[in-house]
């Protein structure tokens, strides 16, 4: 059950930007969609399930989710611009880094040499996959740089979803008691993004995303579940095989046209990363 468990954040992530993408709804709508649906799920966990609301897990859990909602607006933002079998990539590899040293080096989650030097060997895989996993060749349209705009987006993107999952970990906050406060700093983070939109939300978009959330929030719950079962610095990188599913995904249902190199680099980059992947989550503490 564990095993499960460890893995659905993977699945939930990875069909979560494609079922975003597939409501064709601007950013906001994404967004507020999917918190959404985030909250009716907490909402209806904690009626079963009452948990702690103590105020510093709470005041630390709804900070956490108004960092989510900052990345992934930054997230579904980048989708506008850039495909998004080349964001995501970008976008989890930054967050590995940011979360996996995090629990390593300040939360002491890695303590032996031989914990040290698999997992930065291990890391060092996942980034190398995440980098010929975004591999795009002309048959993409990129034939200049990224823009330096869509580069800071996707940075920031990752900052702050790597600081959603981070904080709530330093403070000890796991499992059920983070679900409702978390999604209430989402709640509040939307409300003032829209408050500040030049744009009316349109009901009929808002209303596709909130399965969206309910995927994500299924994730995000398993997630927290994991971070207690085997540690952060574990659980984290294995949910970030949603890579390969979102990458892939997004590459066939939208029907995006792929050089022999360009596959060849996806494959390759989809098996070092779950190599790395692997490596990383025999690193229990």
């Amino acid at each position: 059950m564990d095993f499960i468990t460890t893995f659905i954040p993977a699945v939930g992530w990875g069909v979560m930007p494609i079922l975003a993408y597939m409501t064709k709804a601007s950013p906001r709508e994404q967004l507020t969609g999917t918190v959404i649906g985030a909250v009716l799920f907490a909402l209806c966990v904690y009626i079963n399930h009452p948990a702690s609301l103590a105020p510093i897990p709470f005041v630390v859990s709804f900070i956490s989710g108004i960092f989510w909602a900052a990345g992934q607006l930054f997230q579904f933002r980048s989708f506008q611009k850039v495909s998004a079998s080349i964001t995501i990539p970008v976008i989890c590899g930054l967050q590995l880094i940011g979360t996996t040293l995090f629990a390593a080096l300040i939360l002491g989650e890695w303590i032996t040499g031989y914990q040290y030097g698999m997992g930065v060997g291990s890391l060092l895989c996942i980034l190398a996959g995440v980098l010929l996993t975004s591999y795009q060749g002309k048959s993409a349209g990129l034939s200049k740089p990224m823009p330096l705009r869509i580069i800071m987006m996707l940075v920031c993107s990752g900052l702050a979803l790597s600081s959603y999952v981070v904080i709530n970990q330093y403070f000890n906050i796991s499992g059920l008691s983070v679900i409702l406060p978390q999604s209430l700093g989402m709640l509040c983070s939307a409300l003032v993004i829209n408050l500040k939109g030049k744009h009316r939300l349109r009901f009929s978009p808002v209303l596709r995303n909130l399965f969206t959330g309910l995927v994500w929030s299924i994730a995000n719950l398993a997630l927290f579940i994991s971070n207690g079962l085997i540690g952060m610095a574990a659980s984290f990188p294995i949910s970030q095989a949603s890579i390969a599913i979102a990458c892939v995904g997004s590459i066939l249902l939208f029907k995006e046209k792929k050089s022999l190199y360009e596959w060849l680099a996806i494959l390759v980059g989809i098996t070092v990363l779950m190599i790395g992947v692997g490596m990383i989550s025999l690193l229990k503490p």
